[in-house]
């Protein structure tokens, strides 16, 4: 053999080697795979290998999307696309800016990058932009409160949304609703500025925020969040997807809380506060001021 044959060989054996090594008895993928979920595509689980499927190349904008189906993995395009247009998915998430994911695609998928929104930086500058304070630009100086971060960094900052996400979860999980469906109202209108229309993650988090408004008594906000979050899943996981099906269950029982609401508000928070408190429903006295009565509903005892 050649000795520039041979370097080349031997080049190609390190490479295998480092994402399949030698002596672990169990052996893993970290190119071509898959991230295999729950039913509910919500809790990684493993790692699949799709042969056809790993044909389709990335881009951080891409025109398709994956999910998996009753065992099955789907491929759903996200959009029209012209005849001899290359189908396309991301291998990693949009949300960070271009040089991370070009880092995350070298790393773990051995190119480099040369998408559109990586060669222009595309919307990058909104999602680490902070806000004017004085002339000077101090993103950079809050990254971990939010009580500080909100003043000094721009509503698209992914510090700032990371931050709504988790905070959002933590308020839910405490039951205090009207505070998480602010954080969560918050996250999503970010992520209407950075993701594509139809991208999973977009509809996942406007499902969540949906659900969040809907717990939280606003039920005209949280019917039309979830509308939004299954029109976006019809396209992304498509109508026999289990998250999809309950999504539009959630949607049907909304639009039906939702007309109740718009009959008679004191009667839907009279039965939301018998639900809330698990207890049969019963006619609380006529206030002397409904709004005044609403919303003392909706104030956490001590």
């Amino acid at each position: 053999m050649p000795e520039d044959d041979l370097k080349d060989l031997k080049v190609d054996i390190h490479n295998f080697l480092d994402f399949w090594p030698r002596y672990s008895k169990q052996h893993t993928v970290n190119c071509n795979g898959f991230t295999v979920s729950d039913q509910k595509g919500l809790q990684a689980v493993g790692v699949g290998l799709f042969p056809n499927l790993c044909l389709v190349n990335h881009d951080c904008w891409p025109n398709c999307t994956v999910v998996l189906n009753h065992g099955k993995i789907e491929l759903h395009a996200l959009g029209k696309i012209a005849e001899g247009e290359e189908l396309t998915v991301a291998y990693v998430d949009y949300l960070n800016v271009s040089e991370d994911r070009q880092k995350l695609l070298k790393a773990q998928y051995f190119f480099d990058c040369t998408c559109e929104h990586c060669k222009n930086r595309t919307k990058d500058d909104i999602k680490v932009a902070g806000l004017e304070v004085d002339g000077v630009k101090v993103a950079s100086m809050c990254k971990d409160c939010i009580k500080r971060a909100e003043p000094v960094l721009a509503d698209t900052h992914i510090y700032l949304l990371r931050l709504w996400s988790t905070l959002s979860e933590v308020q839910a999980y405490l039951q205090f609703f009207e505070d998480a469906a602010d954080l969560s109202r918050k996250m999503v209108d970010g992520y209407n500025k950075i993701y594509h229309q139809n991208n999973a993650a977009l509809g996942l988090a406007t499902m969540r925020a949906g659900v969040t408004h809907w717990q939280g008594g606003h039920i005209e906000v949280g019917h039309g969040m979830v509308c939004k979050a299954y029109a976006i899943l019809m396209v992304t996981h498509g109508p026999t997807h289990p998250i999809t099906k309950d999504l539009e269950a959630m949607r049907m029982q909304t639009e039906m809380e939702f007309r109740m609401f718009k009959q008679n508000e004191y009667v839907y928070h009279s039965m939301r506060e018998a639900a809330l408190k698990n207890r049969p429903m019963t006619m609380m006295n006529e206030p002397m001021s409904v709004q005044d009565s609403i919303k003392s509903l909706f104030h956490r005892r001590k």
